[in-house]
């Protein structure tokens, strides 16, 4: 008789996230037969790409933090042979440790990907077996054949970006179950954005060219959920618009899609102001039921947007165009920062003034920080305007841990004018006031059935959001007022009023939460006891001697791509000077992630001066080559590098 064939080794999937006594993760909703409902955020779509890439040969298993709660040392699992969890940002980067030194004391091997390890890998290195920078839909699978060969690498890179013809149909069915539990779905249906804002770190991870998914297989995506009972999808992009012609292709594909539908899906993405100019995509967005966008519009300050390098919302009438998408029934998600150079004390009455004007549903603000490696950190390090507490926060307990040194005002008047706003911005006359706004300036409603909700839904939505949400009789009332007003003047937008509704309750929890130690907080920022980022950042060693033979293919595509080339050595050094400081000492010599960085560094200074991707005849090209070695151009950039670094100070 043959033997029992081996079992398969089993993997598990973290998705890493918030300790949830601290950050609460989770979004309140109202079902019309089910009543009030707390959902975890979001489905883990990086941990369901990753399951549909793993061979037959292994089971697979996900266990998603923000849902199931974080791993702790005595919650209990099988054994596993490979643990791989996805990190998506910074402040996860203490229990992700924890999770790699658990694991690994139980045997498994365990690895990390995910944006936080791409955007930092140093900072885990130590802490796992092994490391994917970059997009896993080829390391992935290389690591897993691999390691069933008894050897593997203790980091995979992916350096060219893929075609999302690549990734596949994500694997569902390790969640299926609790999928009903998720406020949103989650489908890609891009990676990359066409924009450089100075803060954002997502043109280095992804790239500035968008690349596709097909339309049918986006299509395929939200029928799965769909059929497994999800209520919404968010699309995982970006900048969903930053192609008008491919985003009016999945559009045309989603409103028949979801007309089809017993109860159609609602739909959450992130998009530009690019928006309100495009009257096609607003009437597809709006029929194809996007109840909400995030619109990261920053500053109504034409000074900070330009600081930000945020010029898609340098225009002569940004009020006016937020009224225009939202004249369509998109409620946008406005996303706001305060802190930039221009700001002053008086920014927090006049951003409170604007919001409350233009009306928008469902308002975020958060004091400007700055990501490690972004022009916004590299221009403060310079300035010697980076600092944090001496007692910062080491785990995430949702602490406000400042980064910045603000210039017009200081870090307590920052962090004081920031409670102060985001308080009065969610009271609930606040944000029953823009919510009845919203609804009222509503010209083209979207053309989606959804179900009629009779007075008993709203009533017991009203009954229930009073017991849960401890209202007091004025804010019952507000609510109250607003859902009367909806239901005589729009009653087909109730569904909406009440998701606006809940979408505020989930803020001010969040509020509630993320100010509990806020007056600590401000006790230690005004003891002004810092700790500046003054380590130094030296030119490595290896680096004159890489950049030797590197630097004839930088200055041929400065040169082709730039409209002016006596631009060329100024976009060179800064170049230069950009690769540096995300690199550091730690660089030794030229791999091939360092060359695509410096592409994508190219690219963004072409693209800063208004230049494009160009040609060059091959005579040309050579003669831009020779020129390049035998000008002392390098020599000349490298010492103004080396100068600038300095300037720093230590």
């Amino acid at each position: 008789m043959a033997p029992p064939p081996a079992p398969k080794p089993r993997i598990l999937l973290v998705q890493c996230g918030p300790d949830r006594r601290h950050v609460d993760r989770e979004t309140e909703d109202f079902d019309p037969e089910r009543g009030l409902v707390k959902r975890a955020t979001m489905t883990p779509l990086a941990c369901a790409t990753l399951a549909a890439l793993t061979p037959d040969a292994f089971t697979v298993d996900i266990w998603d933090e923000e849902l199931h709660g974080q791993l702790r040392a005595d919650t209990e699992l099988p054994d596993y042979d490979i643990v791989g969890v996805s990190v998506m940002y910074s402040a996860l980067t203490y229990q992700a440790r924890f999770l790699g030194g658990h694991f690994r004391d139980r045997g498994a091997t365990v690895v990390a990907g995910g944006p936080a390890i791409s955007a930092a890998p140093e900072d885990y290195r130590g802490f796992f077996d092994a490391l994917f920078v970059n997009e896993a839909e080829r390391t992935w699978p290389r690591f897993l054949a691999d390691w069933l060969g008894g050897e593997y690498a203790p980091e995979y890179r992916q350096l060219e970006k893929p075609s999302l013809s690549e990734s596949p149909l994500p694997r569902w069915d390790a969640i299926a179950a609790d999928l009903p539990r998720y406020a949103w779905g989650s489908v890609q249906t891009t990676r990359g954005c066409p924009f450089d804002c100075s803060f954002c770190d997502v043109i280095y991870l992804y790239g500035r060219k968008q690349r596709h998914k097909p339309v049918e297989r986006v299509l395929d995506e939200v029928r799965a959920h769909a059929a497994l009972g999800a209520e919404g999808v968010f699309f995982a992009d970006d900048e969903f618009i930053g192609d008008a012609a491919y985003a009016k292709e999945v559009l045309a594909g989603l409103v028949p899609l979801n007309r089809a539908l017993p109860r159609p899906l609602r739909f959450f993405t992130q998009v530009t102001m690019n928006l309100s100019r495009d009257a096609a995509l607003l009437e597809g967005m709006a029929d194809a039921n996007f109840y909400t966008v995030v619109l990261g519009i920053e500053s109504f300050d034409t000074g900070a947007l330009k600081e930000a390098q945020k010029h898609q919302n340098v225009r002569a009438d940004l009020v006016g165009d937020l009224l225009r998408i939202q004249a369509h029934g998109i409620g946008p998600r406005g996303s706001f920062i305060v802190g930039f150079d221009h700001d002053t004390p008086a920014v927090f009455d006049s951003l409170h003034a604007n919001i409350q004007r233009t009306h928008l549903p469902w308002v975020v603000v958060a004091p400007l920080q700055a990501p490690r490696g972004t022009k916004l950190w590299t221009r403060l390090r310079a300035e010697g305007r980076l600092a944090t507490p001496r007692r910062a926060h080491a785990k995430d307990r949702g602490a406000i841990v400042l980064n910045v040194m603000p210039l017009g005002m200081t870090r307590p008047q920052l962090l004081e004018g920031f409670r102060d706003l985001v308080e009065r911005l969610s009271t609930w006359d606040a944000a029953c006031e823009r919510i009845r706004g919203f609804i009222a300036g509503i010209q083209r409603p979207p053309q989606v059935e959804e179900p009629h909700w009779p007075e008993a839904v709203t009533d017991r939505f009203l009954r229930e959001a009073t017991a849960a949400w401890a209202l007091t009789p004025s804010e019952r009332h507000a609510l109250g007022d607003t859902l009367a007003q909806v239901r005589r003047t729009a009653p087909a937008m109730l569904p909406r009023a009440v998701f606006f509704l809940a979408r505020n309750q989930n803020e001010r929890r969040r509020h509630e939460r993320l100010f509990t130690d806020f007056d600590a907080v401000l006790a230690a920022e005004r003891q002004g006891d810092l700790v500046p980022d003054t380590q130094p950042v030296y030119v490595p060693p290896g680096f004159a001697t890489a950049m030797r033979d590197v630097f004839p293919d930088l200055f041929v595509r400065l040169s082709r791509d730039l409209p002016d080339r006596r631009d060329v050595p100024e976009a060179s050094r800064d170049v230069l000077v950009d690769f540096v400081a995300r690199w550091g000492e730690g660089f030794q010599a030229l791999q091939p992630q360092h060359h695509e960085f410096l592409r994508e560094l190219c690219d963004r200074e072409v693209a800063a001066r208004g230049g494009h991707p160009g040609t060059l005849e091959v005579v040309e090209e050579q003669a831009l080559r020779t020129q390049a070695r035998r000008t002392g151009l390098l020599e000349a950039l490298l010492k103004d590098v080396r100068d600038e670094l300095a300037s720093w100070g230590p």
